[in-house]
């Protein structure tokens, strides 16, 4: 950095003595020295030292961009020097590094693809002919509306594919839910529905059961998408009186199956 400075400082001052000056030879003999100050300076920044060192630098703080770049440079400035048999040494590991970072990476896409479509085949698929609808509910369990749990299901009509969410409670007294949450691991989402449009009761035998049944839009299927694969999910039901519980293994996996399989629907994997 000093030298740098140095050789601008030195550049500078001649320049001003050249301006000053009005004899010819001077003149020729300054400007001759100001290009041989620069090509130290341009030597000083861009010398195969300089470059390598740069490499050196970028390798190992994974800038390979900034690797490729310089090796570049010293291909074109300096290719019989010893700095660039190291760079180029350096830069083919790069190459390689990265290679093997896209088949890793294809890889993964790939058994993502695949895991996508497992969950897709093993969903229970029903077809209305009537409404030409096709839904798809997870296999663990059947989610009846008298019960206490969670669910996703979706439906496909040849020509779109949606998500629709089932909270439902079940029990001895009314519990007259008003607001239902999501949470895990201290991230909670409302689950908005209209008291009036969306929501259900029924009695029988001493027993109640109030349940929700709606589209889920796609903040909510973002959410999920955490909270299934969170051993702390809850649920939690409120309104006069609250009822909270955490989701079993077969909910959780319930959600994260279907949607896998809406991701497998929505790309034409069926």
């Amino acid at each position: 950095m000093k030298t740098n400075y140095l050789v601008i400082i030195v550049a500078t001052m001649l320049t001003l003595l050249l301006n000053a000056c009005s004899n010819k030879a001077r003149e020729e003999q300054l400007q001759k020295r100001i290009n041989e100050l620069e090509t130290m300076l341009d030597e000083c920044q861009n010398g195969a030292e300089k470059l390598l060192s740069t490499i050196e630098l970028s390798y190992e703080n994974k800038d390979f961009e900034t690797v490729k770049s310089k090796f570049k440079e010293i291909e074109n400035r300096h290719p019989e020097s010893s700095e660039y048999l190291k760079a180029k040494e350096i830069y083919d590991q790069v190459i390689l590094i990265e290679e093997n970072n896209r088949i890793e990476a294809e890889r993964k896409v790939a058994a993502e693809k695949q895991e996508k479509l497992q969950a897709l085949k093993k969903l229970v698929k029903k077809h209305d002919d009537i409404s030409g609808i096709t839904w798809y509910k997870q296999p663990y369990y059947t989610h009846y509306t008298n019960s206490n749990l969670i669910s996703i299901y979706m439906g496909d009509d040849g020509t779109s594919q949606w998500l629709r969410l089932i909270m439902s409670y079940y029990g001895e007294d009314w519990i007259f839910f008003e607001r239902a949450y999501i949470s895990y691991e201290g991230n909670t989402k409302e689950i908005v529905f209209e008291e009036y449009d969306d929501k259900e009761t029924e009695n029988d035998g001493g027993y109640v059961w109030e349940w929700i049944d709606l589209s889920m839009n796609e903040d909510v299927e973002n959410f999920l998408r955490d909270f299934a694969k969170s051993k702390d999910a809850k649920m939690r039901l409120t309104g006069k009186y609250t009822k909270t519980r955490s989701l079993t293994y077969n909910e959780r996996q319930g959600i994260i199956d279907v949607l896998n399989g809406y991701d497998a629907l929505k790309k034409g994997a069926n």
